[in-house]
């Protein structure tokens, strides 16, 4: 069942067409600091593909995972690419751009 798209650095938008025994790991905003860039995330978006039965039920497993409230994020190899950010502050640096 396909419907993943991803966007490419020109702005346009990509099937991610599904491979077969593999599951897919989306990087998020705290991989990417913690990595300086060197994994980036991916703005993504699914859609139900046309010749897909529109009347047929999908499902998607999230997981949310964010250190704790006090853990000094920062990136891993000491460079000071992102200054640092606790935890909370992040989180809630993220929920004041999100809502």
């Amino acid at each position: 069942m396909g419907g993943l798209e991803v966007k490419t650095k020109d702005g346009d938008f990509i099937s991610a067409t599904p491979i077969e025994g593999t599951v897919l790991v989306y990087i998020g905003d705290l991989m990417q600091i913690w990595t300086k860039d060197k994994l980036v995330k991916t703005v993504h978006r699914v859609i139900i593909p046309e010749s897909e039965n529109r009347q047929s039920s999908r499902q998607s497993i999230t997981y949310f995972g964010h250190p704790d409230s006090n853990f000094v994020i920062k990136c891993i190899d000491g460079s000071d690419k992102y200054p640092p950010i606790t935890g909370g502050d992040y989180l809630h640096q993220r929920f004041e751009v999100t809502y």
